[in-house]
């Protein structure tokens, strides 16, 4: 379930903002100050040299400062201590995701008591919700006999089949497949702009842009989508292979020579890299995730390995069997152990650069 407010920053109530900040322990000066920036505010529109009659600002805190952000988490975090314990919820800034395990005969009451639970604190704190922007999925290979409809604040709850969250774009059975189109269209059409806008067809600039505009779309957040189909992890990478291509330093070259040439790796090899980094800094408990609790070192008996393999089980289903822990356990428990047991994460990230992962790669 995906709950989003309604111009939240605009609709904090200030009594109760102030009374949720004793509760949690902020007093003396530093309220002080708080209540000293949030109260007797006035504000007022200006059109070239007009201006409009000054109205008080009787809720809110201010968008653009430091503070700002940081009150309005203060007073929305408490939501999830009034919601039903088996929900569990991720909160970024005003978004809000709930999800529970929907099995048995209760399984549509206990969805319908969360929504409830969200309802009753949205209107004890004033915080009022934006029903069209909130919606539900389910996420399931089953085929369900029946249709499931639910209810928010008195209006029907719309059913998602696809949905972008945090800038990563998924359906309801778990496929990345739209965002992979999605980022490999944006992708070719920035370099397309980098082609088109520069007027110099030095090498050296043009893959320096090519790293700087193009490659932090096709990076951004690869541990969550990262592909197994052959046919998407081709698209992605025909994004490197075209730009690479036209460059005129990589005339009548290989992909592999023109990757040498130009200073870059495959795409699919980024991924594998960012991947276990990623997992590294999980085992090393750099990083605050629900992943942590999951991964079970196994005790190494044997003389060949390292000390901090990850045991995993087999995967009835491919969105389970290629998910991030699952993938990557397999290729982290290969590596040697100099490289596993690095001091940092830069060092492990050096370690790695050099290490043939041939094996778990398709191109």
């Amino acid at each position: 379930m995906f709950i989003d407010f309604a111009k939240a920053f605009d609709s904090v109530s200030i009594p109760k903002l102030f009374s949720k900040l004793v509760s949690v322990g902020v007093s003396g000066m530093l309220l002080s100050c708080i209540k000293s920036m949030l109260t007797d505010r006035s504000q007022r529109v200006r059109v070239r040299e007009t201006l409009s009659v000054s109205r008080p600002v009787r809720s809110g805190v201010p968008q653009g400062s430091v503070i700002g952000p940081i009150l309005f988490l203060l007073f929305i975090n408490d939501i999830i201590f009034s919601l039903p314990p088996a929900a569990r919820s991720k909160l970024f800034a005003d978004d809000i995701k709930s999800y529970m395990i929907l099995s048995g005969d209760l399984c549509t009451t206990n969805f319908s008591l969360l929504l409830d639970s969200i309802v009753n604190w949205s209107a004890k704190w004033q915080l009022p919700l934006s029903v069209n922007k909130c919606g539900w999925m389910l996420i399931s290979n089953r085929i369900y006999d029946r249709e499931l409809k639910f209810n928010l604040a008195g209006h029907p709850l719309t059913k998602l089949t696809e949905v972008k969250d945090l800038g990563v774009l998924y359906t309801s059975d778990l496929s990345f497949t739209p965002h992979i189109l999605s980022i490999v269209s944006k992708a070719k059409q920035r370099s397309f702009l980098i082609r088109k806008s520069f007027t110099s067809s030095c090498c050296t600039a043009l893959i320096l842009a090519f790293k700087t505009y193009v490659l932090p779309l096709l990076d951004y957040c690869s541990p969550i989508w990262s592909p197994y189909q052959v046919l998407d992890i081709l698209k992605i990478e025909s994004v490197q292979r075209t730009f690479t291509r036209l460059l005129s330093c990589c005339k009548d070259l290989s992909y592999k020579d023109r990757l040498v040439v130009c200073g870059l790796i495959t795409l699919e090899r980024r991924r594998l890299i960012a991947d276990l980094i990623l997992f590294y800094k999980i085992v090393n408990r750099l990083i605050e995730t629900d992943l942590v609790n999951s991964l079970i070192l196994t005790p190494n008996i044997s003389t060949r390995g390292h000390s901090f393999k990850v045991a995993f089980k087999g995967a009835r289903i491919n969105s389970r069997l290629y998910f991030f822990s699952l993938r990557t356990a397999k290729i982290w428990n290969t590596l040697p152990a100099a490289v596993v047991c690095s001091q940092s994460v830069d060092s492990f990230r050096k370690g790695i650069q050099s290490i043939d992962f041939n094996t778990f790669l398709i191109l």
